[in-house]
């Protein structure tokens, strides 16, 4: 766990040793792998690699694939996960406005040993470009993986809400040293234009698909919303700041069932940003976990996050602030459940679920807390 991968060797003419990066899942062969593993220092030849799809509506931005390998010589994973870029033409487009695929190779291999959180290890990690990269990750498939759609108990948010007060006080104020210098803030950056444009192309199309969950006063607010979005991107980029996941949620993250194991390990770092820590937490509680379980556990689980950043150093910031910053966090947050719901593809059954899940849990959160009444302060 939080390993990175070491330094890719060259050629002597400078090229990498592993040649062009795959540009499908299918050109992912043993020959290529066996380059791309001894570029990391492994001393092994794959004798053998078998594909295997790992399900539709698991990987909206990326493609997945478990990799098992066979070796003609040396010992190396018998396993892997293989993440590429989406096949799908609308998903790759938002990863491209979003620059995602960079960050999230560059978060591996430079960023994940710098926090005790929890992460898989890397085995290759590269990009070529904005578009092209390849991810060779550890399989993790022991772990009991997370469901979207069946959202999170009250142990395993728990379990959730330690593992984000470890990230983020591992980087609590500390946001500006070189190897975070490919992170963008969230305001103001390409990223912030990208959630700006993506909810007003977006409003609507979420509309028309999940519309059924969303009342109409939540319609009706459309153009106040919009337009105090960018003030509310201000504020979510005011200290103190972190890094964040950006995209914590239950699909992303592994549950522990072995001796050894990490208790809950993340994946998916394609949406890390420097930004407000609560970021992270209104995301996941407001859009992972079923209703009832939110409301009976909220206050609970932003004291038990506190806590743990108490323990991580951290000593200025009350709990108080931690749950103000919360609920306005929640405010912000339906700015991307707004762009993930109407600009992405929900055309297979389980992505067009979970996002029905999450639209409306969103909602419930913004009218249990009376948020659309902070509204005025980004105005």
């Amino acid at each position: 766990m939080s390993s990175t991968a070491s330094g890719s060797t060259s050629n002597v003419d400078g090229r990498p040793a592993y040649g062009p990066l795959p540009r499908r899942a299918e050109d992912v062969t043993a020959e290529w792998l066996s380059t791309a593993l001894q570029s990391q220092g492994r001393d092994v030849v794959v004798e053998s690699v078998q594909h295997r799809s790992l399900g539709e509506g698991v990987g909206m931005m990326s493609g997945l694939e478990m990799l098992e390998l066979t070796y003609a010589r040396g010992d190396g994973p018998r396993s892997m996960v293989l993440k590429f870029p989406a096949t799908n033409d609308a998903n790759r487009a938002v990863a491209l406005a979003f620059d995602i695929y960079r960050r999230e190779v560059l978060f591996y291999r430079d960023v994940a040993a710098l926090t005790p959180a929890a992460t898989p290890e890397v085995y290759f990690a590269e990009i070529e470009g904005k578009e092209n990269f390849i991810l060779l990750l550890e399989d993790m498939s022991h772990y009991r993986l997370g469901d979207q759609i069946e959202g999170c108990g009250g142990a395993d948010a728990e379990l959730c809400m330690v593992e984000l007060g470890e990230l983020h006080a591992s980087f609590w104020n500390d946001v500006d040293r070189p190897a975070l210098e490919f992170m963008p803030y969230l305001y103001p950056s390409h990223h912030a234009d990208a959630l700006q444009q993506g909810a007003g192309i977006g409003w609507d199309p979420m509309l028309a698909v999940f519309g059924a969950v969303v009342p109409d006063h939540v319609r009706a607010i459309k153009d106040r919303y919009l337009a105090a979005v960018p003030r509310m991107q201000q504020w979510m980029t005011s200290p103190p700041l972190t890094v964040a996941h950006g995209d914590f949620r239950m699909d992303n993250l592994f549950f522990g069932t072995a001796p050894g194991d990490a208790p809950v390990a993340a994946l998916d770092w394609q949406g890390v940003l420097r930004e407000k820590a609560v970021a992270d937490l209104a995301y996941f509680l407001s859009g992972s976990l079923p209703v009832e379980e939110r409301r009976a556990h909220e206050r609970d689980l932003i004291a038990k996050w506190h806590e743990t950043l108490v323990h991580g150093g951290v000593s200025d910031y009350s709990g108080e602030q931690a749950w103000e910053d919360y609920r306005r966090a929640i405010l912000y947050v339906w700015t991307i459940v707004v762009v993930i719901a109407g600009t992405l593809d929900p055309s297979n059954e389980r992505g067009r679920e979970w996002m029905t899940h999450m639209v409306d849990r969103a909602v419930t959160a913004i009218d249990d807390l009376d948020l659309f009444a902070l509204l005025s302060e980004f105005e």
